[in-house]
């Protein structure tokens, strides 16, 4: 991955990112679903005017792109992580998802392209796994410099920052800031549809509009290149081999996964194949013929031999 420096100029774009995936990050996970919703900043310049309360969730802005897609991940999901995202391996096998590939790199540029640049993307807890779980799964393609072009912020560490500008002096128990506590603590509600990549982002814009003109500051101030992330495990490919070819150096680990049937969970037992025989080999029939022949000379001087004994005379 290539070096970049902070963007001159403030961020135009800011994409919402969610992943959800098969598990922690000690698991080498992968990706079953994804949502980016992309808003302009003036979306957070001039925010629409609340109707209600301050504690009222605001609505989001009129001007939105959004791609969400749900992806099969070639590996099995982790009992809590389906639980939670209500995703697993066979369910989307038989939706008939297709894998983390160079075509969903392809629509993900597509889609960053048709936005205004800067581009920065923005992930709860982006800095510990949403975004070092993208540059896995591109790096796996052999595309690690595929989001060289944005930029990036962890919403934690903007919230932080914000909540204490807000009250310096506030000393009290030590809060949470998990997606759902800062949206429960701003807007005296739970976020809907919590653990869907569609519905996390949708809370994250959420928490994002609340001190609209400060986070975009902050962001503008402390935004890092995306191409300083490092992958969250080590990969097969390397940067900038072609995206095939990488995708069939790394698939033999997941030949296992093949092997079962996704819907009905049955296995299906792998042609066995006989070895194959050398040139050095001689065939099995070449091997009889010499001894039979070797055989039956030895019994005739047997028989011989026996007869000059039995003859009188001599």
């Amino acid at each position: 991955m290539g070096s970049q420096a902070p963007s001159p100029e403030p961020m135009q774009t800011f994409i919402f990112l969610d992943l959800e995936a098969t598990g922690l990050p000690f698991s080498q996970p992968k990706v079953t679903e994804l949502c980016l919703l992309a808003i302009h900043r003036c979306a957070l310049e001039s925010p629409p005017t609340s109707q209600g309360p301050l504690s009222m969730v605001p609505p989001p802005p009129r001007v939105v792109d959004k791609l969400s897609l749900c992806v099969a991940p070639g590996k099995t999901c982790s009992p809590a992580a389906s639980e939670i995202t209500g995703l697993s391996t066979a369910v989307l096998a038989a939706h008939g998802r297709q894998r983390f590939n160079d075509n969903l790199v392809n629509l993900l540029l597509a889609f960053l392209q048709r936005q205004p640049q800067p581009w920065c993307l923005v992930a709860h807890n982006g800095d510990r796994y949403d975004f070092p779980l993208l540059q896995a799964e591109l790096a796996m393609l052999g595309l690690a410099s595929a989001l060289d072009g944005a930029f990036c912020i962890d919403s934690i560490a903007a919230l932080k920052a914000l909540e204490q500008a807000s009250n310096p002096s506030e000393h009290g128990p030590r809060k949470s800031y998990s997606l759902g506590s800062i949206y429960t603590r701003l807007y005296g509600q739970a976020p809907p549809d919590s653990h869907t990549a569609e519905g996390d982002v949708l809370a994250l814009l959420s928490i994002c509009q609340w001190k609209p003109q400060a986070l975009l500051q902050w962001v503008d101030a402390h935004a890092k290149p995306f191409s300083t992330v490092k992958p969250m495990y080590g990969v097969t490919a390397s940067t900038g081999t072609n995206p095939r070819s990488s995708a069939v150096a790394v698939a033999a680990p997941l030949a296992t996964v093949r092997n079962t049937n996704l819907c009905t969970g049955e296995s299906r037992r792998p042609k066995v194949l006989s070895p194959v025989e050398g040139p050095e080999a001689p065939p099995k029939e070449g091997l009889l013929a010499p001894l039979g022949l070797l055989a039956f000379l030895t019994l005739a001087v047997a028989m011989l031999y026996g007869l000059s004994l039995a003859t009188p005379g001599q």
